[in-house]
C-alpha cells in the first residue's frame, strides 16, 4: 500500500559545512524543497513533511540533566525550537529548548543516552502559524485542528481571520506540531497546502503510547521500500498486535485498512503480508500495544 503526497520537489542539494576538526560547529545546509497537497473540505489526517530552519549543527558537551554544554552557539537561539540528536544511543531523540546562553540550551527534559560527543542539531519547531502560511492564509474561518496527547487527551484550536484560537479564545498560532506528529484538519472549505523547508536527512523518534490515538507521519515526503518505509519502520519497534490504519483523503476519513503487526511484518485483514509505505504529508493511525518510541527514518 503506498500513498504519496501531491508534489514533492527538492531544489537545492547541499552537505553539511565541513571543517580541519571534520564536523563543522554552525548551520548545516540539508536539501531544501517543498512538498504541496490538495485536501478536500471536511476531516483530514496531516503531518509536517519537512524540517523548520536549522540554526545549529555541532558537537554535545557536558551533558548535566537537562543542560547541554555546546560551542560556537549562535549570538541569540530561536524559539521555539528543539535539540535533535543525530548520532550515538540517543539517535533520533528529540527535545524542546525553553532557554540558552552563549553556550549551552537547556531542554524541556532530559535526553536519555545523550552523551558528551555525540552530534546534534537545533532546528526550528513546526507551529499552527505555520499551517496558515502553508495554506497561503486560505484556511476557511471555522476550521479546525485537533492534535490528541499522549495521555488520550485532546486539545483543538480554530482559525478566524488567519488566527489560529483554543477553546478558550486565546491565541494560540505558538502551539506546536512535533516532527512525526500529525494533526486531524477539519476544513470548512477546499485547500491547498504548500509546505517549504529542510528535507530531513537524519532519523527522528516519534512516540506512541498504548491506549492513546496516536496520528504520526513519516517525516518523509517520498515513498521508500523497505526498511526506509513508514511501515517497516514501525514493524521493527512495535508488539504484535498492534494495528496501522490508513484513511481515505476524501474528506470524510472513511476507513481504508486496517493492518496488524506480527513478528516484525503487517498483515491485511485476509492474513496477507502487506508492505506500507505512505507520503508525509498524509498520517496514518497508530495503536500500539506497549508503549515505544518508533524511529522514522530519514529521506535521505
Amino acid at each position: 500500500m503506498i500513498k504519496t503526497p501531491t508534489k514533492f520537489i527538492a531544489l537545492l542539494y547541499g552537505a553539511a559545512l565541513l571543517t580541519s576538526s571534520a564536523f563543522a560547529q554552525g548551520v548545516a545546509t540539508d536539501p531544501v524543497g517543498y512538498v504541496t497537497l490538495d485536501l478536500p473540505s471536511g476531516t483530514n489526517l496531516v503531518t509536517a513533511p519537512l524540517l523548520g530552519d536549522i540554526q545549529h549543527t555541532g558537537l554535545a558537551g557536558t551533558v548535566a540533566g537537562v543542560v547541554v554544554d555546546l560551542s560556537g552557539l549562535p549570538v541569540s537561539v530561536s524559539t521555539p525550537s528543539y535539540v535533535h540528536v543525530t548520532s550515538g544511543t540517543a539517535a533520533g531523540a528529540i527535545a524542546s529548548i525553553i532557554s540558552s546562553d552563549a553556550t549551552s540550551v537547556t531542554l524541556e527534559g532530559a535526553i536519555a543516552g545523550l552523551s558528551e560527543g555525540d552530534s546534534i542539531r537545533i532546528v526550528d519547531h513546526f507551529q499552527l502559524a505555520d499551517l496558515t502560511a502553508a495554506s497561503s492564509s486560505s484556511l476557511v474561518d471555522g476550521s479546525v485542528v485537533t492534535i490528541y496527547n499522549s495521555d488520550n487527551t485532546s486539545d483543538s484550536y480554530t482559525t478566524y481571520s488567519n488566527v489560529w484560537y483554543d477553546a478558550g479564545f486565546a491565541a494560540s498560532d505558538d502551539v506546536i506540531v512535533f516532527p512525526g506528529e500529525g494533526v486531524v484538519m477539519n476544513l470548512q472549505g477546499a485547500t491547498t497546502l504548500t509546505f517549504v523547508g529542510n528535507v530531513n536527512t537524519e532519523p527522528v523518534d516519534v512516540a506512541l503510547t498504548s491506549g492513546a490515538v496516536n496520528v504520526i507521519g513519516s517525516v518523509n515526503p517520498s515513498t521508500p521500500s523497505g526498511a526506509d518505509s513508514i511501515g517497516d519502520s514501525l514493524a521493527a519497534s512495535l508488539a504484535d498486535g498492534s494495528t496501522l490504519t490508513l484513511y481515505s483523503e476524501d474528506g470524510a476519513l472513511t476507513t481504508g485498512v486496517t493492518y496488524t503487526c506480527y513478528s516484525g511484518i503487517w498483515y491485511d485483514p485476509s492474513f496477507s503480508a502487506t508492505n506500507i509505505s505512505v507520503a508525509s504529508p498524509s498520517a496514518v493511525v497508530v495503536s500500539p500495544q506497549g508503549t515505544v518510541a518508533a524511529t522514522m527514518p530519514a529521506a535521505y
